[in-house]
């Protein structure tokens, strides 16, 4: 990532409240709260973040609890922690990182991903349709009962 940075949160500063910069931001330290930019964002191995990450390239090297959206690219070294979903047009985990969340990558057709859910839901109503057949039909009527209650054929 580009070494344009305009803002750097020190390793022992920490921030409650959110963080805006239209440049370049690296977090060192503690953030409570959004962090925006409209450039990048690095999160160090010694950063904390509780709280929305966006921007347009990210890159993890530390530890974020929350949503993620990077519009262009997200980056997870293998010391970064995320708990939390994320969303991302290209996405990258390194070895080693740790990812506990869903992720969403919008690059794909919106059209396409409607028309395999669609699909899918259909497979699912059908095979549910069989079930539901299969379960009302009669049970094959034993000839006899005896007196235990248990089935005979003769």
């Amino acid at each position: 990532m580009e070494n344009n940075i305009d803002t750097i949160i020190g390793v022992n500063v920490t921030l409650k409240g959110n963080l805006y910069n239209k440049g370049s931001i690296q977090v060192n330290g503690s953030v409570e709260g959004e962090v925006k930019s409209d450039e990048n964002i690095i999160i160090g191995d010694s950063a904390k973040i509780k709280g929305p990450v966006i921007a347009k390239k990210i890159e993890v090297s530390g530890e974020v609890i929350g949503t993620i959206e990077a519009f262009d690219k997200l980056e997870i070294n293998p010391t970064g922690r995320i708990t939390g979903d994320l969303k991302a047009k290209s996405l990258i985990i390194k070895e080693g990182a740790a990812f506990v969340g869903k992720s969403l990558m919008p690059s794909a057709d919106a059209a396409d991903i409607t028309d395999v859910k669609k699909e899918e839901k259909d497979k699912d109503d059908e095979t549910e349709k069989e079930i539901d057949e299969e379960i009302s039909k009669p049970a094959d009527k034993p000839e006899s009962v005896d007196k235990l209650g248990f089935f005979s054929k003769k």
